[in-house]
């Protein structure tokens, strides 16, 4: 699928990554990242759609797209796991020095 660019895979885990910085509580973490995952499969839901049906509707796109979909969710939720236990980790340091 030509539609489809590798910069917003980066732009994906670039916004993973800030998550983890500006977050102040492990809850508006979470919310934020079910944000990310949730707009991350939509998009690629919408390009795969306009892709099939306004540039060519290969029989193959759809199985393409929703490798694409997997990918994108996976890769996310691997960052959101690894986002949450950074957080713990610095929420529980925070916790600790302020005592």
């Amino acid at each position: 699928m030509a539609g489809i660019n590798p910069i917003w895979l980066l732009v994906a885990v670039a916004l993973a990554i800030m998550n983890v910085f500006m977050a102040k509580s492990m809850r508006e973490y979470l919310l934020a990242s079910l944000l990310l995952l949730l707009s991350c499969v939509v998009g690629m839901i919408l390009n795969t759609y306009y892709y099939y049906y306004f540039i060519s509707s290969d029989f193959e796109t759809p199985i393409v797209g929703a490798f694409v979909v997997m990918v994108y969710g996976i890769l996310v939720l691997v960052l959101t796991g690894v986002g949450a236990v950074i957080l713990a980790i610095k929420n529980r340091q925070k916790n600790n020095f302020s005592k």
